[in-house]
């Protein structure tokens, strides 16, 4: 008796059972076909909701741009701006100024931190920054956005003529705020909600590392007309780190860059595309489309959170995959944009080119049906992701599998009864082809041209042409294999070539999240002040060279120490010691080579003391990874890089605050001294060297 006879008798003896067994399956996958093709749908949907609303904003913002009332505005803005730079604001704008920031924004930024933000490093050190924040910013129940508290300069007559036409702009187009900013010292001249960020320099101000400073500095010097950018969404400062997405375009005036426009928009205008403005009937009783980004956290927010916002925290904190301070962030926002994390395999999943379709677990631990896209929209790693719970999934396919069993069952017995006729004649040539198929995999090697050969005479065309397709197959095959070999050799020395040695290593073997945590380094960050000065006086030329020689030079003591330098924003340096190679000294290099920093500023700042500089140091755990999706690139981030960071903006010119971490291990070859009274007591000022030493290497 043949295997295929066995299989009929035993198909007749049990044909109840398998009459069952096939009307389920058979009814899930015409359910699943249905579920799949709904999901799939609502999910590029959606996605290209998302991709017309980003690409509205960069047409808005491009039709902006090329407006010539823009530009004469720009130059308006920046001829006022300057004369009112040129005279110093009054004792009591700058006490109110101050005070704001002290009591106000600096508690709040503490607030949603969770640490302590010390309000000297946001204020900003332009003139005109302050009477244009003292005007405007700071509460003060006499003015408003219009007119604001001055009228001593041709700022606030234009600010009155033209403020009403720019903010209709910002309500037509759905934006949170407007930004004009001019080319020299990117000063943000006009913004229309006039947050913190107003009237100060996005190379030298506190904003200088912020998203928006990022996105302007990404420009060239002669960008290319008409064309927009995009930032994703970060926490910026000045809007409270609020998460917030920019989008900014340059300006021209007769052939020449007049500036930029740009705008700001908050968390809740993609999120309106994603949810439907909290109306959820395509979606069903558990579905939800979202947008993630590459750092596996959501950019839209979700819907059990819009729902029921108490129900979905307590259930993210019970899973324990959200930490304390994304759980703080989601009550103090009001959004998961930013905070919410998402399994990095869905997300991995969901940035690949092709569409794809899965069964999963859903970011609140529930097995999901999950559609996956990706968005074209270039300067966003961002996908589209729509799901929808098996359980709503699994009740219709059950009730329609029952329904099908009698229809199943009489179906059954007559292929039953067809195929033991003629099981020998049509699975002949299947057996042939099968034994080739074995061989092939066993790796006999025989020659492609075999398969096709040992088909009998006779045999259905659809075999033939079986066995055809298996000979084209491997010699595709064989193509593909050699052509992934090379791709995959140029990727390795690409990446030997640009990364440490550790995340080439990594990254050759697949892993797309190279990220580790360092648990002990030291972080060293320098500000350099006096550049804004020079730009404003029209020296932008000298202020250029000295930042050049300065990083140049600094880098070379960095080499030297045996520090890598993991960031460069606006006229902040950062640099680490023992992130990429291990040193048991790595706070007395950071020092060092701090202080060697210092006495290159000196040199460099020259007898007029062109610039100055203060710097933070801190100690701790650093994580440290690739970033940038497509554009590799290797950074380092977390409380210790934030710690010295804001160490670098406390008063203090020529001055090296390091925390007491710092302090304990250092060699007693350095001097140290407390801070003056009034300062935080975890901070001392390093003062230098009892002796000099031999650099470390």
């Amino acid at each position: 008796m043949t295997r295929l006879s066995l299989v009929i008798v035993l198909v007749a003896l049990i044909s109840l059972a398998i009459t069952s067994i096939v009307g389920l399956q058979r009814g899930g996958q015409i359910a699943d076909t249905v579920l799949q093709a709904r999901v799939t749908s609502l999910g590029a949907t959606r996605a290209d909701e998302v991709e017309r609303y980003v690409g509205s904003l960069q047409r808005a913002a491009v039709g902006q741009a090329i407006s010539p009332s823009t530009a004469q505005a720009i130059n308006d803005f920046t001829d006022a701006y300057r004369e009112l730079n040129s005279s110093q604001p009054s004792a009591a704008d700058e006490t109110a100024v101050n005070a704001f920031y002290a009591d106000v924004i600096a508690p709040e930024l503490a607030d949603v931190r969770g640490r302590p933000v010390i309000a000297t490093g946001l204020v900003p050190d332009a003139d005109a920054a302050i009477s244009l924040q003292a005007a405007y910013v700071v509460p003060s129940g006499e003015g408003d956005l219009v007119a604001g508290r001055g009228d001593g300069n041709d700022w606030f007559g234009l600010h009155r003529k033209l403020h009403e036409p720019f903010d209709e702009f910002t309500i037509q187009t759905g934006v949170d705020d407007l930004y004009l900013i001019e080319p020299a010292a990117n000063t943000i001249v006009y913004s229309t909600a006039k947050d913190i960020d107003f009237g100060t320099s996005l190379l030298t101000g506190p904003q200088s590392g912020s998203a928006l400073a990022v996105l302007i500095q990404s420009f060239d010097s002669s960008p290319e007309p008409g064309v927009a950018k995009v930032r994703d969404f970060t926490s910026y400062a000045a809007a409270g780190d609020e998460p917030s997405l920019f989008v900014a375009a340059p300006v021209y005036a007769d052939g020449s860059l007049a500036g930029f426009v740009a705008m700001r928009i908050g968390p809740q205008r993609i999120s309106s595309i994603t949810t439907n403005n909290g109306s959820w009937t395509a979606e069903g009783q558990s579905g939800e489309t979202y947008v993630v980004a590459d750092d596996n956290l959501m950019r839209t927010d979700a819907r059990p959170f819009l729902e029921d916002e108490s129900a979905y925290l307590a259930t993210a904190s019970d899973l324990g995959n959200v930490t304390e301070s994304q759980l703080r962030a989601m009550r103090t926002f009001g959004t998961t944009v930013l905070f919410q994390p998402i399994n990095d395999n869905d997300v991995d999943a969901a940035l690949e080119l092709e569409p794809s379709l899965a069964e999963t677990t859903s970011y609140l631990g529930v097995e999901v049906l999950q559609a996956r896209r990706a968005l074209t929209i270039d300067g966003l790693d961002w996908a589209m992701i729509a799901d929808i719970e098996m359980q709503e999934i699994e009740q219709p396919v059950v009730d329609f599998a029952r329904n099908l069993l009698i229809t199943i069952a009489l179906f059954l017995v007559t292929i039953t009864f067809i195929a033991a006729r003629w099981s020998d004649r049509l699975m002949r040539t299947p057996r042939i082809i099968s034994s080739r198929l074995r061989a092939i995999r066993s790796g006999a090697g025989i020659e492609a041209e075999a398969s096709s050969a040992a088909v009998p005479d006779g045999a259905p065309i659809e075999f033939v042409e079986l066995a055809a397709d298996i000979d084209t197959m491997l010699e595709t095959l064989a193509s593909r294999n050699a052509d992934a070999a090379e791709r995959a050799a140029e990727r390795r020395r690409l990446l030997r070539r640009i990364l440490p040695p550790q995340a080439a290593q990594r990254a050759e073997a697949g892993d797309r999240n190279v990220v580790d945590q360092v648990p002990h380094a030291t972080v060293a960050v320098i500000v350099i002040s006096g550049l804004g000065p020079l730009m404003r006086s029209g020296d932008s030329e000298t202020a250029r060279a000295l930042l050049d020689q300065f990083v140049e030079e600094a880098d070379a003591l960095a080499r030297q120490r045996g520090l890598e330098r993991i960031r460069l924003t606006g006229d902040a340096y950062y640099a680490a010691c023992g992130t990429v190679r291990p040193h048991i000294d790595h706070v007395a290099r950071a020092a060092s080579f701090v202080l060697d920093v210092q006495d290159l500023v000196r040199d460099l700042g020259g007898e007029r003391g062109l610039i100055s500089m203060t710097a933070g140091i801190d100690s701790g755990p650093v994580t440290v990874g690739l970033t940038g999706g497509a554009d590799l690139a290797f950074d380092a981030w977390g409380p210790t890089v934030r710690h010295a960071a804001d160490l670098s903006r406390m008063d203090g010119p020529n001055a090296i605050f390091a925390t007491t971490t710092v302090q304990a291990q250092l060699p007693a070859s350095f001097l140290t001294e407390p801070q003056p009274e009034g300062k935080m007591s975890n901070i001392v000022v390093i003062s230098g060297r009892a002796h000099e030493e031999e650099p470390a290497r």
